[in-house]
């Protein structure tokens, strides 16, 4: 529990003889001067008690001064504020970083990139996003299962077989996965001139579907090699996975035949017998049907499966997530694909995965209706605390700035200030020719940097890039701002790491240590630090409950902030003995504070740039 937990918690019990529901609310004043901490609960009780807010605040301080809080001064300013000022020798930073709950499985899913072209930087987002999210969980000592899907049944793969089967591409290419991505839009180039009939999809389509033929093993080894590519390209962030799972598999081991049979048990889920949607089995979704364009796609009676048979997406997602929670008989069979790397395969050893206690999906907002379908099917089936359990992180999507559109080569117009991405038209940034850019940015902005340095920071660069904003919010890029050493950048985390560690290590040459450093002296600059890295407890547990990783993002910088006033104002290795002691004391905490950060984050530990 944090401070401003503790105090809080304590005048709680303390008013707890006054009637009336009055809330007790803590905060941390701008100016020092005020205290730490302060509250206003006296004059809240003054409407209630009718008495006089200052008499109430200094009988709340006298029973406040008995309790053992890590608190050195208690002041009661008219009209009735009470102002904390913190013994900050008393307090244990790091005691506990999330509040004690019973141990669960929490089965994440992210990335899940179409098997059909190079990764560009908007699935960079879902995976940082999704890598995070585990790292987070991981920390609030959770057990993390991170699953990567591949859709190999799904119209872009087919899509990218039929670019394979006809058309050429005569752009240089080192990778499968970018001549894939040349010649996926020449397809679709083809497709709206009307050169190409889509009935090629529709058949090629329809052979991976029916499998165990000529077009269904090419797909599979066109989707191996291009999910192989895109888990290689992540790990270069060091974003990793435990298991592969492939629709295929999905399908092949009847996960939707039991499926099936548990949702035909509900009134939700029935076979239409009139209308459009006549012959095909559909879930009710209890939204209201909306007369607009989107009122096709988005009909309050979903169809999961068409008149003609075939299964949509959504059917072969609710099966796969009745096996995430363990509520199907059937499972997967495994094999390695690396060290630490499982994919589901046809053949292989069973293996404990899935069965998780909590499912979260990393996917885009454009597909929160089909998640809501999945959540829906789960009720219906009965799974009520399934359903509570499973949650969506929509996140927005990545565009680019006029300025990094132009640098990449893209055309850019007057007037137009953000260039959207088009996997169909060829226009996007692949992961590959990011890293490339963000690299030379560095060495121009840090020509001092040797190239292991260099690569470093573009990594973090661009990882805490994707993670900085609020994860509903668009991203628009810009290659400029992703590179500057001050500002809030995963650069300017780093430079301020070096810093502290920098300063540890000349005084360690010069044989200074902390031992015996006290906080009880310092100064606004110190208290700042202290009062800040004091709410880390509260920030983390916020995160996790709001799967939000650009809070931690936020306490970051505002922390090297604070660092970086302190190192302008309060000289360490020449200052007095005591400020000595103090000051790398604060220097450790803040290294620590920021280690922890950055192994939740994702961002390398550079002593040295």
């Amino acid at each position: 529990m944090e401070i401003g937990q503790i105090l809080q918690q304590t005048i709680k019990d303390i008013v707890k003889t006054y009637d009336g529901d009055v809330q007790v609310e803590i905060e941390q004043p701008a100016q020092l001067a005020h205290g730490d901490y302060a509250t206003n609960i006296a004059m809240k009780l003054a409407r209630v008690a009718k008495k006089n807010p200052y008499e109430i605040a200094l009988d709340l301080k006298e029973k406040l001064v008995e309790k053992e809080l890590p608190v050195k001064q208690i002041d009661v300013v008219r009209p009735g504020f009470i102002n904390f000022f913190i013994a900050w020798d008393r307090v244990n930073f790091f005691s506990s970083t999330t509040k004690q709950v019973d141990k669960q499985k929490v089965v994440i899913e992210h990335t899940s990139i179409n098997p059909n072209k190079s990764a560009h930087i908007g699935h960079l987002r879902n995976a940082c996003i999704g890598d995070t999210l585990a790292r987070m969980m991981k920390q609030d000592h959770q057990e993390v299962e991170t699953h990567n899907y591949i859709d190999d049944l799904g119209n872009q793969l087919a899509d990218t077989l039929t670019a394979l089967l006809h058309t050429e591409s005569n752009k240089p290419a080192t990778r499968f996965g970018d001549y894939c991505w040349d010649v996926y839009s020449s397809l679709n180039q083809l497709y709206d001139k009307g050169e190409l009939s889509t009935d090629k999809r529709d058949d090629v389509l329809h052979k991976l579907e029916e499998g165990n033929n000529s077009i269904s093993w090419l797909g599979y080894a066109v989707a191996d090699k291009l999910s192989a590519e895109h888990v290689e390209e992540m790990g270069q962030f060091d974003i990793t996975y435990d298991l592969l799972v492939w629709e295929r598999d999905i399908v092949a081991n009847g996960f939707w035949d039991r499926a099936f049979e548990k949702l035909q048990t509900s009134e939700v889920f029935f076979k239409q017998e009139h209308g459009p949607q006549a012959g095909c089995w559909v879930i009710r979704t209890n939204e209201k049907q909306e007369a607009s364009e989107e009122s096709v796609e988005h009909q309050a009676d979903k169809v999961l499966i068409r008149s003609n048979g075939v299964l949509t997406y959504t059917v072969k997602d609710i099966a796969y997530h009745m096996w995430k929670f363990g509520l199907l008989e059937n499972d997967f069979l495994y094999k390695p694909k690396t060290e630490t790397l499982w994919t589901t395969s046809a053949v292989g050893q069973s293996q404990p995965f899935g069965r998780g206690d909590a499912v979260i999906n990393v996917i885009d907002y454009r597909q929160e209706y089909p998640q809501k379908v999945v959540k829906q099917a789960l009720h219906a089936a009965g799974y009520e605390k399934e359903a509570a359990q499973l949650k969506h992180v929509s996140y927005g999507v990545v565009s680019l700035s006029k300025n990094t559109a132009a640098k990449l080569g893209l055309e850019t117009v007057e007037g137009k200030a953000v260039y959207a991405m088009s996997g169909r038209k060829g226009i996007g940034i692949k992961i590959s020719e990011l890293i490339l850019e963000m690299k030379e940015a560095i060495r121009v902005q840090s020509p001092e940097a040797n190239e292991e340095t260099i690569e470093a920071l573009t990594f973090a660069a661009i990882r805490y890039n994707m993670l900085r904003y609020n994860t509903t919010s668009d991203i628009i890029f810009d290659l400029d701002e992703a590179t500057q050493v001050t500002g809030n950048t995963g650069i300017y985390l780093i430079y301020t790491y070096a810093r502290a560690n920098s300063i540890l290590q000349k005084a360690q040459a010069a044989h200074l240590t902390s031992t015996d450093g006290s906080f009880a002296d310092a100064d606004d600059a110190e208290r700042a630090i202290l009062k800040h890295v004091s709410g880390w407890n509260g920030t983390f547990e916020r995160s996790i409950s709001e799967l939000e990783p650009n809070l931690l993002c936020t306490f970051a910088f505002e922390l090297a902030s604070l660092y970086n006033r302190f190192y302008a104002l309060c000289p360490v290795i020449k200052a007095t003995p005591d400020e000595q002691k103090r000051r790398l004391k604060l220097t450790e905490l803040v290294k620590e504070q920021l280690e922890m950060i950055f192994s939740i984050l994702g961002l390398p530990k550079l002593e040295r740039i």
